[in-house]
Protein backbone atom coordinates (compact mmCIF):
# COMPACT_ATOMS: atom_id res chain seq x y z
CA UNK A 1 0.00 0.00 0.00
CA UNK A 2 1.10 3.59 -0.66
CA UNK A 3 -0.42 7.07 -0.71
CA UNK A 4 -1.29 9.05 -3.81
CA UNK A 5 -0.52 12.74 -4.32
CA UNK A 6 -3.86 13.68 -2.74
CA UNK A 7 -3.04 11.46 0.27
CA UNK A 8 -5.50 8.71 -0.70
CA UNK A 9 -4.54 5.12 0.03
CA UNK A 10 -3.56 3.14 -3.06
CA UNK A 11 -3.16 -0.61 -3.29
CA UNK A 12 -0.82 -2.09 -5.86
CA UNK A 13 1.17 -5.13 -6.93
CA UNK A 14 4.35 -4.79 -8.99
CA UNK A 15 4.85 -7.52 -11.59
CA UNK A 16 8.14 -7.89 -13.52
CA UNK A 17 8.03 -7.75 -17.32
CA UNK A 18 11.19 -9.19 -18.84
CA UNK A 19 11.96 -9.79 -22.51
CA UNK A 20 15.10 -11.42 -23.87
CA UNK A 21 16.26 -10.81 -27.44
CA UNK A 22 18.60 -13.62 -28.47
CA UNK A 23 20.95 -12.43 -31.18
CA UNK A 24 24.59 -12.87 -32.15
CA UNK A 25 24.78 -9.38 -33.62
CA UNK A 26 25.00 -5.97 -31.91
CA UNK A 27 21.70 -4.19 -31.27
CA UNK A 28 21.29 -0.53 -32.25
CA UNK A 29 20.39 1.91 -29.46
CA UNK A 30 17.66 3.49 -31.59
CA UNK A 31 16.02 0.06 -31.97
CA UNK A 32 16.11 -0.50 -28.20
CA UNK A 33 14.37 2.85 -27.74
CA UNK A 34 11.78 1.95 -30.38
CA UNK A 35 11.16 -1.39 -28.68
CA UNK A 36 10.64 0.18 -25.24
CA UNK A 37 8.21 2.77 -26.62
CA UNK A 38 6.30 -0.01 -28.38
CA UNK A 39 6.00 -1.97 -25.12
CA UNK A 40 4.62 1.18 -23.52
CA UNK A 41 2.02 1.41 -26.31
CA UNK A 42 1.14 -2.24 -25.89
CA UNK A 43 0.96 -1.98 -22.08
CA UNK A 44 -2.40 -0.21 -22.17
CA UNK A 45 -3.88 -3.58 -23.16
CA UNK A 46 -2.41 -5.47 -20.20
CA UNK A 47 -4.98 -4.44 -17.51
CA UNK A 48 -7.90 -5.76 -19.57
CA UNK A 49 -6.12 -9.05 -20.18
CA UNK A 50 -5.30 -9.40 -16.49
CA UNK A 51 -8.92 -8.74 -15.58
CA UNK A 52 -10.18 -11.28 -18.12
CA UNK A 53 -7.74 -13.95 -16.95
CA UNK A 54 -7.97 -13.38 -13.19
CA UNK A 55 -11.42 -11.85 -12.65
CA UNK A 56 -9.73 -9.03 -10.69
CA UNK A 57 -10.48 -5.43 -11.67
CA UNK A 58 -7.40 -3.31 -12.34
CA UNK A 59 -7.84 0.43 -11.71
CA UNK A 60 -4.78 1.64 -13.59
CA UNK A 61 -1.11 0.84 -14.11
CA UNK A 62 2.35 2.37 -14.32
CA UNK A 63 5.19 0.95 -16.43
CA UNK A 64 8.83 1.62 -15.66
CA UNK A 65 12.21 0.36 -16.89
CA UNK A 66 14.27 -1.52 -14.30
CA UNK A 67 17.35 -2.30 -16.40
CA UNK A 68 18.65 -2.89 -19.90
CA UNK A 69 21.51 -5.33 -20.50
CA UNK A 70 23.47 -5.51 -23.71
CA UNK A 71 24.88 -8.55 -25.45
CA UNK A 72 21.83 -10.60 -26.20
CA UNK A 73 19.51 -7.81 -25.16
CA UNK A 74 17.47 -7.97 -21.95
CA UNK A 75 14.69 -5.42 -21.39
CA UNK A 76 13.59 -5.61 -17.76
CA UNK A 77 10.54 -3.55 -16.82
CA UNK A 78 8.12 -3.39 -13.96
CA UNK A 79 4.35 -3.11 -14.28
CA UNK A 80 2.73 -1.64 -11.19
CA UNK A 81 -0.99 -2.40 -11.22
CA UNK A 82 -3.26 -0.47 -8.86
CA UNK A 83 -6.36 -1.96 -7.27
CA UNK A 84 -9.39 -0.48 -5.56
CA UNK A 85 -9.18 -2.27 -2.21
CA UNK A 86 -6.87 -4.38 -0.05
CA UNK A 87 -9.11 -7.37 -0.83
CA UNK A 88 -8.53 -6.93 -4.57
CA UNK A 89 -4.79 -6.56 -3.97
CA UNK A 90 -4.75 -9.75 -1.93
CA UNK A 91 -6.74 -11.57 -4.62
CA UNK A 92 -4.15 -10.65 -7.28
CA UNK A 93 -1.28 -11.48 -4.93
CA UNK A 94 -2.82 -14.90 -4.22
CA UNK A 95 -3.30 -15.54 -7.93
CA UNK A 96 0.35 -14.78 -8.65
CA UNK A 97 1.59 -16.90 -5.75
CA UNK A 98 -0.76 -19.86 -6.09
CA UNK A 99 -1.25 -20.45 -9.82
CA UNK A 100 -0.66 -24.03 -11.03
CA UNK A 101 2.94 -23.25 -11.98
CA UNK A 102 3.63 -21.81 -8.51
CA UNK A 103 5.59 -18.66 -7.72
CA UNK A 104 7.48 -18.51 -11.06
CA UNK A 105 4.26 -17.21 -12.65
CA UNK A 106 4.84 -13.96 -10.77
CA UNK A 107 8.09 -13.54 -12.65
CA UNK A 108 6.95 -14.66 -16.09
CA UNK A 109 3.28 -13.68 -16.41
CA UNK A 110 3.74 -10.22 -17.91
CA UNK A 111 6.45 -11.43 -20.26
CA UNK A 112 4.04 -14.13 -21.39
CA UNK A 113 1.24 -11.63 -21.96
CA UNK A 114 3.60 -9.31 -23.84
CA UNK A 115 4.74 -12.18 -26.04
CA UNK A 116 1.13 -13.21 -26.65
CA UNK A 117 0.21 -9.70 -27.79
CA UNK A 118 3.25 -9.51 -30.07
CA UNK A 119 2.37 -12.91 -31.53
CA UNK A 120 -1.28 -11.87 -31.94
CA UNK A 121 -0.19 -8.75 -33.78
CA UNK A 122 1.79 -10.93 -36.21
CA UNK A 123 -1.29 -13.09 -36.70
CA UNK A 124 -3.36 -10.01 -37.55
CA UNK A 125 -0.66 -8.73 -39.88
CA UNK A 126 -0.35 -11.95 -41.85
CA UNK A 127 -4.14 -12.15 -42.17
CA UNK A 128 -4.08 -8.57 -43.49
CA UNK A 129 -1.30 -9.22 -45.99
CA UNK A 130 -2.60 -12.69 -46.92
CA UNK A 131 0.90 -14.06 -46.31
CA UNK A 132 1.40 -17.75 -45.64
CA UNK A 133 2.92 -17.95 -42.15
CA UNK A 134 2.61 -21.50 -40.76
CA UNK A 135 5.35 -21.06 -38.14
CA UNK A 136 3.71 -17.93 -36.73
CA UNK A 137 0.37 -19.75 -36.57
CA UNK A 138 1.78 -22.88 -34.95
CA UNK A 139 3.89 -20.97 -32.44
CA UNK A 140 0.94 -18.73 -31.58
CA UNK A 141 -1.17 -21.76 -30.68
CA UNK A 142 1.71 -23.07 -28.56
CA UNK A 143 1.97 -19.78 -26.64
CA UNK A 144 -1.76 -19.84 -25.96
CA UNK A 145 -1.51 -23.38 -24.59
CA UNK A 146 1.50 -22.53 -22.40
CA UNK A 147 -0.30 -19.49 -20.99
CA UNK A 148 -3.41 -21.52 -20.25
CA UNK A 149 -1.35 -24.22 -18.51
CA UNK A 150 0.61 -21.73 -16.42
CA UNK A 151 -2.35 -19.81 -15.07
CA UNK A 152 -4.76 -22.72 -14.79
CA UNK A 153 -7.34 -21.82 -17.40
CA UNK A 154 -8.35 -23.02 -20.88
CA UNK A 155 -6.94 -22.00 -24.27
CA UNK A 156 -10.40 -20.67 -25.17
CA UNK A 157 -10.29 -18.31 -22.19
CA UNK A 158 -6.86 -17.09 -23.25
CA UNK A 159 -8.10 -16.54 -26.82
CA UNK A 160 -11.09 -14.58 -25.48
CA UNK A 161 -8.81 -12.36 -23.41
CA UNK A 162 -6.62 -11.79 -26.48
CA UNK A 163 -9.62 -10.98 -28.64
CA UNK A 164 -10.87 -8.45 -26.10
CA UNK A 165 -7.42 -6.89 -25.82
CA UNK A 166 -7.09 -6.44 -29.59
CA UNK A 167 -10.43 -4.77 -30.21
CA UNK A 168 -10.05 -1.32 -31.77
CA UNK A 169 -6.83 0.30 -33.03
CA UNK A 170 -5.51 -3.00 -34.36
CA UNK A 171 -3.17 -1.11 -36.65
CA UNK A 172 -1.61 0.48 -33.55
CA UNK A 173 -1.17 -2.96 -31.99
CA UNK A 174 0.40 -4.42 -35.12
CA UNK A 175 2.81 -1.50 -35.41
CA UNK A 176 3.74 -1.94 -31.74
CA UNK A 177 4.26 -5.67 -32.28
CA UNK A 178 6.65 -4.94 -35.14
CA UNK A 179 8.50 -2.27 -33.17
CA UNK A 180 8.91 -4.45 -30.06
CA UNK A 181 11.04 -6.76 -32.20
CA UNK A 182 12.98 -3.89 -33.83
CA UNK A 183 16.24 -4.88 -32.05
CA UNK A 184 16.32 -8.21 -33.90
CA UNK A 185 14.73 -7.25 -37.22
CA UNK A 186 16.97 -8.46 -40.07
CA UNK A 187 19.21 -10.35 -37.60
CA UNK A 188 19.93 -13.92 -38.63
CA UNK A 189 18.63 -16.65 -36.29
CA UNK A 190 17.39 -14.10 -33.72
CA UNK A 191 14.45 -14.84 -31.43
CA UNK A 192 12.33 -13.13 -28.76
CA UNK A 193 11.72 -14.76 -25.36
CA UNK A 194 9.65 -14.15 -22.25
CA UNK A 195 12.11 -13.94 -19.37
CA UNK A 196 15.79 -13.11 -19.03
CA UNK A 197 17.18 -16.10 -20.93
CA UNK A 198 16.51 -18.16 -24.02
CA UNK A 199 13.45 -19.97 -22.70
CA UNK A 200 11.16 -22.16 -24.76
CA UNK A 201 8.45 -19.51 -24.29
CA UNK A 202 9.38 -17.52 -27.36
CA UNK A 203 8.79 -16.31 -30.85
CA UNK A 204 11.51 -18.38 -32.53
CA UNK A 205 13.78 -17.36 -35.38
CA UNK A 206 11.66 -19.29 -37.90
CA UNK A 207 8.57 -17.25 -36.97
CA UNK A 208 10.47 -13.94 -36.92
CA UNK A 209 11.58 -14.67 -40.48
CA UNK A 210 7.93 -14.90 -41.57
CA UNK A 211 7.05 -11.44 -40.23
CA UNK A 212 6.62 -8.83 -43.02
CA UNK A 213 8.38 -5.99 -41.16
CA UNK A 214 8.26 -3.74 -44.25
CA UNK A 215 4.48 -3.91 -44.61
CA UNK A 216 2.75 -0.96 -46.29
CA UNK A 217 -0.64 -0.65 -44.58
CA UNK A 218 -2.05 1.39 -47.47
CA UNK A 219 -1.12 -1.05 -50.20
CA UNK A 220 -3.60 -3.85 -49.70
CA UNK A 221 -6.65 -3.69 -51.91
CA UNK A 222 -8.80 -6.48 -53.29
CA UNK A 223 -11.24 -6.42 -56.19
CA UNK A 224 -14.33 -8.62 -56.45
CA UNK A 225 -16.45 -8.86 -59.59
CA UNK A 226 -20.26 -9.07 -59.67
CA UNK A 227 -22.38 -10.09 -62.67
CA UNK A 228 -25.80 -8.68 -63.61
CA UNK A 229 -26.38 -6.77 -60.42
CA UNK A 230 -28.53 -3.70 -59.81
CA UNK A 231 -26.80 -0.31 -59.79
CA UNK A 232 -28.70 2.65 -58.35
CA UNK A 233 -27.25 5.94 -59.59
CA UNK A 234 -27.51 8.71 -56.99
CA UNK A 235 -25.18 11.36 -58.43
CA UNK A 236 -24.09 11.70 -62.07
CA UNK A 237 -22.05 13.90 -64.38
CA UNK A 238 -22.95 13.56 -68.05
CA UNK A 239 -19.70 15.28 -69.04
CA UNK A 240 -17.38 12.87 -67.28
CA UNK A 241 -16.90 9.12 -66.96
CA UNK A 242 -14.32 9.18 -64.16
CA UNK A 243 -15.57 11.84 -61.73
CA UNK A 244 -18.77 13.08 -60.17
CA UNK A 245 -20.61 9.74 -60.13
CA UNK A 246 -21.89 8.03 -57.00
CA UNK A 247 -24.22 5.12 -56.53
CA UNK A 248 -25.17 1.93 -54.72
CA UNK A 249 -25.17 -1.80 -55.38
CA UNK A 250 -27.99 -2.69 -52.96
CA UNK A 251 -27.83 -6.44 -53.58
CA UNK A 252 -24.10 -6.45 -52.86
CA UNK A 253 -23.33 -3.58 -50.48
CA UNK A 254 -26.66 -2.62 -48.96
CA UNK A 255 -26.99 1.16 -48.56
CA UNK A 256 -23.28 1.97 -48.94
CA UNK A 257 -22.95 4.83 -51.44
CA UNK A 258 -19.66 4.74 -53.35
CA UNK A 259 -17.82 6.54 -56.13
CA UNK A 260 -18.50 5.03 -59.57
CA UNK A 261 -15.95 4.67 -62.36
CA UNK A 262 -16.64 3.35 -65.89
CA UNK A 263 -14.54 1.24 -68.24
CA UNK A 264 -13.81 2.97 -71.52
CA UNK A 265 -16.05 0.68 -73.60
CA UNK A 266 -19.19 1.12 -71.43
CA UNK A 267 -22.22 2.55 -73.29
CA UNK A 268 -22.75 5.76 -71.30
CA UNK A 269 -26.07 6.47 -73.02
CA UNK A 270 -27.58 3.63 -70.98
CA UNK A 271 -26.62 5.17 -67.62
CA UNK A 272 -27.26 8.87 -68.19
CA UNK A 273 -31.00 8.44 -68.68
CA UNK A 274 -31.96 5.85 -66.05
CA UNK A 275 -31.77 5.99 -62.22
CA UNK A 276 -31.33 2.21 -62.06
CA UNK A 277 -29.54 -0.14 -64.43
CA UNK A 278 -28.28 -3.70 -64.44
CA UNK A 279 -24.51 -3.92 -64.69
CA UNK A 280 -21.43 -6.05 -64.42
CA UNK A 281 -19.21 -4.30 -61.91
CA UNK A 282 -16.06 -4.71 -59.86
CA UNK A 283 -15.94 -3.44 -56.30
CA UNK A 284 -12.51 -2.49 -54.98
CA UNK A 285 -12.09 -3.06 -51.25
CA UNK A 286 -9.32 -2.02 -48.91
CA UNK A 287 -8.33 -4.37 -46.14
CA UNK A 288 -8.96 -2.39 -42.95
CA UNK A 289 -6.76 -3.90 -40.26
CA UNK A 290 -8.52 -1.95 -37.49
CA UNK A 291 -11.90 -3.40 -38.41
CA UNK A 292 -10.47 -6.75 -39.43
CA UNK A 293 -12.63 -6.59 -42.57
CA UNK A 294 -12.72 -5.56 -46.22
CA UNK A 295 -14.16 -2.05 -46.63
CA UNK A 296 -15.55 -1.06 -50.06
CA UNK A 297 -13.84 1.94 -51.70
CA UNK A 298 -15.36 2.34 -55.18
CA UNK A 299 -17.32 0.65 -57.98
CA UNK A 300 -15.99 0.12 -61.50
CA UNK A 301 -18.73 -0.58 -64.06
CA UNK A 302 -17.52 -2.90 -66.80
CA UNK A 303 -20.81 -3.47 -68.67
CA UNK A 304 -24.30 -1.97 -68.72
CA UNK A 305 -27.23 -4.12 -69.85
CA UNK A 306 -29.90 -2.56 -72.10
CA UNK A 307 -33.28 -2.02 -70.48
CA UNK A 308 -35.66 -4.91 -70.94
CA UNK A 309 -38.66 -3.86 -73.02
Amino acid sequence: MTNTDDNQEAYFVEIPLNLYFKTDEPVAIKDVAKSLLAIETMAKRFPGMLTDLTGIDIDHYELSVSKIETGSLIEALGLMVFLSSPEQRQALFDFLENSPMGKPIKYSLMGLLALLLVSESYQLLTQFTKSDAPTIQGNHNTLIQITADQIGTTPDEVRLALNNATQGKRKELVRAGLDVAAPIENHENASLHAGESATSVSIPAEAIQEVPFDVDFGAYEHSIGYIETLLQIRVLDRDSVDAGWKGMLPNVLGDARLRILFDTDVDMDLVTTQPEVTVDATVTYRNDINKGALVPKYITVTKVYPLQQ
